[in-house]
């Protein structure tokens, strides 16, 4: 693999500098696994099975949601309601309008579920699961407004832990699944059955730790494996870009050890690629399709690997949350 060209881009987004920063862990091993635009704050999952809402820049929590049994594999938030997936089999949603703690609806797997989402029209929760001890890894259906079993289950598209579902936001019959088998899905549901609904797949050759669609329509697709690779393709399985290993990036002066996300502006139609260290430095990249622009750094923020990162350009501010248990926050 060649050396990813790459050029330095500062005016591409505001200057970011620590605005705050909060521990979660106070005495305790915690991680924090994510963190999610809420509103104006944002919603933090940590390996406590907990998710903590806390208010822009702010320091404490202002509100706390434990229900799960198991780790928390991935939180969304969609107007007014949080929705977190586990391995223990479950997504839960709680309508943050109301006080209670307790989910308002809870959606149930036999398989440990690893990745979901809510179709653009709301209309259909799609969940992805952990490959099980019958070899069968499962993409299921469920009502969004009935709680329970799933409604319907693909089982022949993967063959290993679907890490990865991803709804199209302009066609609601349409969504993107994920895979540590190394494929890339799309899938559209107009279909009848498994077989028609499966559209077009993509080999990246590694394991997918996540993707995502990106462009004006949604036409295209991110791919970063476990192996720090990043991909562009199609959302016809045609290849744009292969960048290799991002690590590479060392030649130019940047130090990364890992991809956090990659985040789709659709204001500005650009892709960036938020990359990190294992001291807790995050590093904004734009992605082209031949080359990359370097931004910025964050720093002074986190001290060890970010797992979690959510911004509002609109707003000008960034958030990360890391394994060791802090939240840091940015601002222009």
């Amino acid at each position: 693999m060649s050396r990813i060209p790459v050029t330095n881009a500062p005016s591409l987004l505001p200057a970011l500098r620590p605005a705050a920063s909060a521990q979660l862990n106070r005495g305790s091993e915690l991680y924090i696994y994510e963190t999610v635009r809420a509103g104006s704050g944002v919603a933090v999952s940590t390996s406590a099975q907990e998710v903590h809402l806390f208010e822009k820049f702010g320091v404490n929590a202002v509100r706390t949601l434990k229900y799960h049994s198991g780790q928390i594999t991935q939180t969304r938030v969609r107007e007014e309601s949080l929705m977190s997936s586990s391995r223990d089999g479950q997504i839960a949603v709680w309508d943050l309008r109301q006080s209670t703690d307790a989910p308002s609806l809870v959606f149930k797997s036999e398989d440990p579920i690893l990745s979901f989402d809510l179709s653009a029209d709301s209309s259909l929760l799609v969940g992805g699961t952990q490959l099980n001890n019958d070899c069968v890894a499962k993409i299921q259906f469920w009502d969004p407004r009935a709680a329970g079993a799933p409604l319907k289950t693909f089982e022949d598209s993967h063959s290993d832990d679907v890490t990865q579902i991803h709804c199209n936001p302009f066609a609601p019959k349409q969504f993107l699944s994920g895979s540590t088998d190394g494929l890339l899905c799309t899938f559209d549901l107009s279909q009848p059955d498994e077989d028609d609904a499966l559209q077009f797949v993509a080999n990246t050759g590694a394991s997918v730790s996540q993707c995502g669609y990106f462009g004006p329509q949604s036409q295209f697709i991110f791919a970063q494996s476990d192996m720090e690779t990043l991909q562009l393709w199609t959302s016809e399985a045609t290849q744009l870009a292969d960048f290799g290993d991002v690590r590479e990036l060392s030649h130019a002066g940047i130090s990364i050890d890992y991809i956090i996300k990659c985040k789709y502006d659709p204001a500005a139609q650009r892709l960036y690629m938020v990359a990190g260290t294992n001291a807790g430095e995050v590093h904004l990249l734009h992605v082209g399709v031949e080359s990359m622009e370097y931004i910025q750094q964050l720093a002074h923020g986190n001290s060890g690997v970010v797992r979690g990162f959510d911004w509002d350009l609109a707003e000008g501010w960034a958030v990360a949350g890391c394994e060791g248990g802090q939240l840091a926050w940015w601002s222009k």
